[in-house]
């Protein structure tokens, strides 16, 4: 009995259960029933409210209520007459918009100006109840083809100066903030958090005009957004557009927009991006008739020369600084840009120091500093302000020295390596200067191949100093070692030699041809040689030749302890009015002329014994007498493959 029971009361309870479970599901069904049939109501609802308003609204908003408020809107902010002048469409699709065609805004200060904006066309985001209220508001504005014009006055202001408007009214306050002191009991209050939205730009023109100076600058193809959201907040300009012919990319960002308006100083940040040329400024910037600028400074332009082009300075193309990186803290004002903590790169030459640049209303631009490199190519730096010759035959190329006019420069230069040409030099200490019509390097002291060298490089214009002159002297220098470097070949005397170059032109160009190159050259040389030259198979050719070659005396060399050279330069011909080799047993004295625009050679030589009282280091300059041993030749042909003949007579 017991255990049926407790049977039949475990089946109840089961049963119990699922008639629980059953009633759950059921209501749960009914729940989600319930629902749906809400969410149905709701869309058919909403459906309804939508058709309606679809139908209602265009009804319910009035189209000059809308147009003149956006009028009044316009003229608030701005201050300026504000003219639209069709009637507006408006749209509800897919987001609230008022579309108006032609919008003038005019200044009130100056009625007789051009347009400040004269726009195609004007599309307006506006809200939907303040609109049923009759106060529409308006966001996001995109104006479509504007022409921008901006027009200078004589006393400075131009067109869009206005005391009137919000953005004034936001001015005046951010001036008085930032003019009075927190500890001011009239400190003035916060700016208005008026709002604006964004305003893109398609397709448009800004023109700048200043009639006093016969000057209009445009830009076209404008594209981009100015975004102000509140005007109170910060400002981002992101437009592209195409200046002289050059796409331009410009970013501005402040935090401070209303104070930069007033031309005060303020926090910004601006990108200018095209192809002559790349800048970004961030730092504390002030647009007033007397710009100030502090702050850090990036640039870049694969051609200095393009970009003063492409800015419209006076500096000529080729005749300007070339290739150029700058990273540097700047100060700016009065036309004059102090530059601290500079990194330069300039035609491949990166250095570091300090740079001061003026650029004067009435004056000619200038560039001053200290500049320190690791390594220099001292050829491409003055390249990148001189029209230098790249090479000797660009010497006899005219070069036209008007950037002597436009252009001042005082550079000091160090570098712990450089190149002068083909030639390294270490340690260089030198300076660079273009002023009054002179344009000045200076080598003051540099270490190469052993010794030390110095140099001058002048190029002027006219008048006494006019021309070109080259200046050079090397003391104690491994002369195989630099005649390598210069990949002179041939069989040339070769030791620790001391030298002195100088070479002038006597028009005011660097040089009309090589002809017109003047001046002198002298080396010295002690304990040397002469490579691939046998005194000993010199003389058997000589005695049993009529001519040869030096490639047939080349299985030797000839050792001397001093040789001296001394020329002249002028007319075209090189005259050795110097020539001597004193050697242990051999003395070679050489003169004649080297005609050497056409390379040849025409020289008269002496090979004698060398006299005893030469020997002894007594008077070298007196000319050997001649002996039995002695013989005179003739070197003529051309350089490096000279032909020797022999005179008869010996």
């Amino acid at each position: 009995m017991s255990s049926e029971h407790g049977t039949d009361t475990g089946l109840r309870t089961v049963e119990l259960m699922v008639a629980k479970g059953r009633t759950g599901l059921e209501r749960k069904g009914a729940n989600r029933r319930r629902w749906l049939r809400w969410a149905l109501a709701g869309a058919v609802v909403a459906g309804l409210i939508a058709g309606i308003a679809g139908v209602a609204l265009p009804f319910a908003i009035s189209t000059d209520l809308v147009r003149d408020r956006l009028e009044r809107d316009i003229s608030e902010w701005t201050g300026h007459e504000v003219e639209l002048l069709d009637n507006p469409e408006i749209h509800f699709w897919p987001v609230p918009r008022i579309e108006l065609n032609r919008i003038s805004v005019s200044s009130r200060q100056y009625p007789d100006a051009k347009p400040i904006v004269f726009a195609d066309e004007m599309i307006v985001d506006f809200s939907i109840l303040s609109a049923l209220t009759g106060e529409p508001s308006f966001s996001n504005f995109v104006l479509v083809r504007p022409i921008f014009t901006v027009e200078k006055f004589a006393d400075g202001t131009t067109s869009w100066n206005s005391e009137a408007g919000r953005i004034a009214e936001g001015m005046a306050i951010s001036v008085q903030i930032a003019e009075t002191s927190s500890e001011d009991s009239n400190k003035p209050g916060p700016v208005p958090a008026y709002r604006l939205g964004n305003v893109t730009v398609q397709n448009g023109t800004f023109s700048w005009v200043d009639p006093g100076a016969g000057m209009e600058e445009k830009v076209t193809a404008i594209n981009g957004t100015i975004g102000w959201p509140r005007l109170d907040g910060g400002l981002r300009v992101d437009i592209r557009g195409i200046f002289r012919g050059e796409a331009v990319a410009l970013d501005i960002n402040s935090a401070d927009p209303l104070l930069l308006l007033a031309k005060k100083s303020a926090q910004t940040r601006v990108s200018l991006a095209s192809s002559p040329m790349t800048v970004t400024f961030d730092g504390m910037a002030n647009l007033s008739e007397n710009p100030f600028f502090a702050g850090d400074l990036t640039m870049a332009s694969p051609s200095m020369r393009q970009t003063l082009q492409w800015a419209g300075t006076e500096i000529k193309p080729g005749e300007a600084i070339g290739a150029l990186s700058l990273e540097a803290e700047i100060q700016m004002q009065n036309g004059r840009a102090m530059l601290n903590d500079v990194i330069i790169e300039l035609e491949g030459n990166r250095g570091i120091g300090v740079l001061d640049v003026q650029n004067p209303e009435d004056g000619t631009p200038g560039i001053s500093g200290t500049l320190a490199f690791n390594s220099l190519d001292v050829g491409s730096f003055l390249r990148a302000f001189t029209p230098l010759p790249q090479s000797g035959e660009e010497i006899a190329e005219t070069i036209d020295t008007s950037f002597l006019h436009q252009l001042t420069l005082d550079m000091r230069l160090s570098s712990q390596s450089a190149t002068l040409g083909p030639l390294n030099l270490t340690n260089l200490a030198a300076a660079a200067r273009i002023v009054e019509g002179r344009a000045v390097f200076d080598i003051g002291d540099a270490e190469a191949y052993g010794g030390g060298l110095a140099g001058r490089i002048v190029l002027a214009e006219s008048g006494a100093q006019g021309g070109g002159e080259v200046k050079f002297s090397a003391r104690d220098i491994d002369l195989a070692a630099a005649l390598g470097a210069l990949e002179v070949g041939g069989p040339l005397p070769q030791g620790k030699a001391s030298l002195n170059l100088a070479l002038s032109s006597r028009y005011p160009t660097w040089a009309t041809g090589l002809r017109d190159l003047d001046g002198m050259f002298e080396i010295s040389i002690v304990d040397g040689s002469i490579p691939s030259f046998d005194i000993d198979q010199f003389r058997e050719l000589a005695a049993n030749q009529r001519f040869f070659g030096l490639s047939g005396v080349a299985d030797g060399s000839f050792a001397f302890a001093s040789a001296e050279f001394k020329a002249s330069f002028a007319n075209g011909l090189a005259e050795i009015d110097t020539g001597k080799i004193v050697g242990e047993n051999a003395l070679i004295d050489i003169t004649g002329i080297i005609p050497y625009q056409r390379g040849g050679l025409a020289l008269v030589g002496l090979l004698s014994d060398t006299p005893p009282e030469t020997q002894e280091g007594t008077d070298e300059t007196e000319a050997p007498e001649t002996t039995n041993n002695a013989i005179q030749f003739f070197v003529g042909g051309s350089w490096p493959t000279p032909v020797i003949s022999p005179i008869l007579g010996n």
